[in-house]
């Protein structure tokens, strides 16, 4: 009877999955990107070109005052921790492997023209942050649809899926990815590894904001730097190839021929698909997130240098990093023709690092894992603002240690079912920031 109830569940939970998977497909296949791209367009005209402020904003980033909360450097940073995980190696691999080089072109140009709905959403979470209970800044878009709009229920929705995104996408999938890393690369059992992370990741976590931004302010940097310069090292010992990268690029992203030669066929139109799906994915722009760091920041800043602040956050991530990455990839597969149908999706940027004569394969590792830290932390962050905007300091502290449970539980479970349930959170989170947005937007004049 038992057997027969487990074998009953077990359908009933891939029939779900199957529905869930269904959804993603339907609604992040079109529909979604189409809308958010759209609205990247929107606040790019709305702000009047925002962008172009891009010298002064990279100048005020690196400001270190911190009286009365984070830093604008600690907002950057901590912003850029949760968004530069995983994605920017995997999801850039398989943009290309799916969509072709051109989607690299495309990815860029999401990025490019979500630095103004970044902006938009700091700018937002910023003039609506509060005071906690222990004196410091808090706020994102929860506030905004609570103060602004009146919308408690939908801003407690907001903040319900916020948390349950931070345990899928910004805890168990990170965490697996540092397993996966160190039982390829240095035959380390899964469960080592889990333990090895959550007990330093929780630490800092269970410190509170001062040591998260602390360690991201330190982590950060580093790892980038660490990944852009094993990059910049595969461009320079196969420079001859980088002309012919940049104008397959081009190319591919408005021209429907062959790539390769006839090998492997890509459309524009697939380049489009898989550049934006993969730019909005990345720097999560659109989602409301990065307000919820920015919001911290300290009250010397204002809503408006903070959110050209948290906007060269998106160009470090999509701009910057997906761009430079995407070279790399390209540059890879037209040296090898057959990487596209002999690697998985997301191994071509291990592939490249792979072909590096010291060290490439551990490199690209080491950087998987520090990217992985870097989200499981900045992640954290943002469920624990949302935890106490629903039920405070006593809600918080259960958030916090059962993040860190996560961490390890992540680490030895299959993640399938945790990427599929992770699209279809993000559909809750982006309807409602994307509301707040738009009824909000006269208030950016």
């Amino acid at each position: 009877m038992l057997f027969i109830t487990h074998i009953y569940g077990k359908k009933m939970v891939v029939r779900k999955m199957n529905v869930i998977s269904q959804i993603n497909n339907l609604m992040w296949g079109g529909p979604l990107l189409v809308f958010l791209l759209g609205l990247h367009i929107y606040f790019t005209i709305k702000t009047k070109f925002v962008q172009r402020n891009l010298g002064k904003a990279l100048k005020y980033s690196v400001e270190g005052d911190s009286s009365g909360g984070m830093s604008a450097f600690g907002t950057l940073t901590t912003t850029l921790a949760a968004t530069l995980g995983t994605g920017n190696i995997i999801g850039v691999s398989t943009a290309v492997y799916l969509g072709g080089p051109g989607g690299v072109f495309w990815c860029w140009v999401t990025g490019l023209l979500g630095m103004a709905t970044t902006y938009a959403e700091t700018r937002l979470s910023c003039m609506y942050r509060r005071k906690t209970a222990e004196g410091d800044n808090t706020g994102g878009m929860m506030y905004v649809l609570e103060q602004a709009l009146g919308k408690r229920w939908i801003a407690f929705l907001y903040s319900f899926v916020i948390c349950l995104s931070a345990f899928c996408a910004g805890c168990t999938t990170q965490s697996n990815a540092i397993s996966e890393t160190c039982l390829d690369v240095w035959g380390i059992p899964k469960w080592t590894a889990g333990i090895a992370v959550a007990l330093p990741v929780g630490l800092v976590i269970l410190q509170g904001v001062k040591w998260i931004e602390q360690v991201c302010m330190t982590l950060v940097p580093g790892m980038a730097l660490l990944f852009l310069g094993g990059c910049a090292a595969y461009i320079l010992l196969n420079a001859s190839l980088f002309p012919e990268a940049m104008r397959t690029i081009i190319k591919s992203a408005f021209s429907t021929r062959s790539f390769l030669g006839g090998t492997v066929g890509f459309t524009a139109g697939m380049a489009v698909r898989y550049g934006v799906a993969r730019g909005l994915f990345t720097n999560e722009a659109g989602l409301g997130t990065s307000g919820i760091a920015a919001a911290s920041g300290t009250e010397r800043i204002s809503p408006e240098r903070q959110g050209l602040i948290s906007m060269t956050a998106t160009f470090w991530d999509t701009v910057v990093m997906c761009a430079i990455t995407g070279i790399v990839v390209v540059m890879f597969v037209l040296q090898n023709e057959h990487a596209l149908t002999d690697l998985p999706s997301g191994l071509l940027v291990k592939g490249a690092f792979g072909t590096l004569p010291l060290f490439g394969e551990e490199l690209i590792a080491i950087a998987t894992i520090c990217f992985a830290i870097a989200t499981l932390i900045g992640w954290s962050y943002f469920g624990q603002v949302a935890a106490e905007y629903m039920g405070g300091p006593d809600l918080l502290k259960k958030y916090q240690y059962i993040y860190v449970i996560m961490i390890f539980a992540g680490a030895v479970m299959p993640m399938g079912i945790v990427w599929e349930l992770t699209d279809f959170i993000n559909i809750f989170i982006l309807i409602p920031s994307a509301y707040a947005l738009i009824r909000c937007r006269k208030k950016l004049l």
